[in-house]
């Protein structure tokens, strides 16, 4: 899709640079003509230097355009990887539901698809029977991820902490349930930029 926007954009400009120069051009020789202009004297080669310095200002104005148009074309680039980032979001939130049973969170989902740049969301897989897996499904870095173990009663073993998790990458912890001391039903994290305690819940 970029290649074929900045094509698009090259093509504009050049024939906005040609149309520009052929139309300034003409135009001099048609009024030269009028009025009867004898380009054997200076005043006519002066009238038609003036001409050629009016094709270049239009030239340099569609390089300036060309300029705008690649930059737009980037913008674009830049749109179409963050949809891709959120679609790639949602079929793994879809494909962890079918797997597990549970419901799709749809408001985790919605939040994945907002257009905000850049942002952190969570979730959590569950791999095996204590192992459950904390994902950042967002589009930016989340750095000094912490999990509030205080709010976990049963055993915790593996990660719960990290200086930064990037998007799509995660962390695994290990919650041992013991008698008196069931597994949570969220994580609680928080993050640089997010002091306040964030809950996850559990599939």
């Amino acid at each position: 899709m970029t290649k074929i926007l900045d094509w698009v954009a090259q093509r504009l400009t050049l024939w906005m640079t040609v149309s520009a120069a052929l139309a300034l051009t003409s135009g001099v020789l048609i009024l030269s003509a009028r009025a009867g202009v004898d380009w054997g004297d200076a005043p006519a080669w002066a009238a038609f230097a003036v001409s050629l310095g009016g094709t270049a200002v239009a030239i340099h104005a569609a390089r300036s355009s060309k300029a705008s148009a690649q930059a737009g074309v980037r913008q674009a680039a830049a749109a179409e990887e963050q949809v891709a980032i959120a679609r790639r979001s949602l079929e793994l939130a879809e494909q962890q539901a079918l797997a597990t049973g549970s419901p799709l969170r749809t408001d985790l989902i919605q939040q994945a698809l907002t257009p905000e740049v850049p942002y952190v969301a969570w979730w959590i897989d569950h791999r095996s029977k204590n192992t459950y897996v904390l994902r950042n499904i967002g589009t930016d870095t989340a750095r000094e991820v912490e999990i509030d173990q205080s709010r976990i009663a049963c055993a915790v073993r593996g990660a719960t902490r990290a200086d930064e998790i990037a998007p799509q990458a995660s962390i695994e912890t290990l919650l041992i349930p013991a008698w008196g001391a069931p597994k949570p039903n969220e994580l609680w994290v928080r993050w640089e930029g997010h002091p306040e305690w964030k809950a996850v819940p559990l599939p």
